[in-house]
């Protein structure tokens, strides 16, 4: 086989890799032509006060569930009860847990001929709501109390709208206005009741609720950087922009801008290649952008992907 048959083979191959890939093809110039390319603002929101119980979190109780979690609220008060605890899997173990056997016999006391609830029924309402975190011993509450607390609400709320949050964030003083430390305080009894979740990613711990699937944890912190987003801008209106000029647009230092293409390269967000003639482009991996969009909001990708 010739050189030049081997070198067209090549490019060949690699024409067909991009083209199989979730990156932007190599067709710049008609598709920088289509798409409008700016990032839409996001929305600014007030934080909404939760002053009543989410009804949709009440409603996964049952009956004897809610009736028990009543008792717990007065009971998990008494601080004459140790509050350690741990799993219980039967009712013999309940009396190494003094707070425990308490709530236990003060529900068959209340329950048993009010309600008609046998001990059998009391004692897997308990357990279920500990392993359901609607009661936290060492909290000295329920989970009912903390959803009705309204500066811990406020807080969940901050941590749905900046998903990704880390506890220097100078946004929680300015929307929330506490500082750090109490903001510390309350995310460590909302992770108590599995209402959020911390990540640490590099060497700091970044908030998110509870449901939120953890697989682009790393992508929402890297994107908390308003500089990324600005970065990603600008490889869609020129694939082929240098490090310099994208530097000079943005009005940062190169070096600055070659480190984060060097984070989204580790990430695959972007990836680099050379051209036969030996120009550097880059492609944006746009299937994960969408990815992204379909958990958070913010940043907003969806104008610089229309017509793709």
């Amino acid at each position: 086989m010739s050189l030049e048959k081997k070198r067209n083979s090549k490019a060949e191959k690699q024409k067909q890799k991009l083209e199989d890939s979730t990156y932007r093809q190599e067709d710049f110039k008609p598709l920088a032509e289509r798409i409008q390319v700016t990032l839409e603002e996001p929305k600014k929101e007030e934080i909404i006060e939760i002053k009543e119980i989410p009804k949709e979190l009440v409603d996964t109780l049952s009956e004897i569930e809610k009736d028990v979690l009543e008792i717990a609220k007065d009971i998990l008060k008494l601080k004459r009860y140790d509050a350690e605890f741990d799993e219980i899997k039967s009712k013999t173990q309940i009396q190494r847990f003094p707070i425990i056997e308490k709530l236990y016999a003060t529900c068959i006391s209340k329950l048993a001929y009010n309600k008609g609830y046998g001990k059998e029924e009391i004692f897997l309402a308990i357990r279920s709501l500990e392993e359901k975190h609607w009661i936290v011993t060492n909290e000295r509450r329920t989970k009912l109390e903390v959803l009705n607390n309204e500066k811990l609400m406020n807080i969940l709320n901050f941590i749905k709208k900046h998903p990704g949050i880390h506890a220097r964030d100078e946004r929680i003083e300015k929307e929330l206005n506490i500082t750090r430390t109490p903001f510390l305080k309350h995310v460590m009894t909302l992770e108590n009741f599995k209402l959020i979740r911390s990540k640490k990613i590099g060497k700091t711990l970044h908030y998110f609720l509870e449901e939120i699937p953890d697989d682009l944890d790393k992508y929402r912190v890297i994107f908390i950087n308003p500089l990324i987003p600005k970065i990603i801008k600008e490889l869609f209106k020129d694939e082929t922009i240098s490090i310099s000029t994208l530097a000079s647009n943005l009005d940062v230092y190169a070096g600055t801008v070659q480190y984060h293409l060097k984070k989204l390269k580790e990430l695959n967000i972007v990836r680099s290649h050379k051209k036969e003639d030996g120009t550097k482009y880059y492609l944006v991996n746009i299937e994960l952008l969408k990815k992204y969009n379909e958990i958070f909001e913010e940043p907003n990708f969806s104008s610089l992907l229309k017509g793709l």
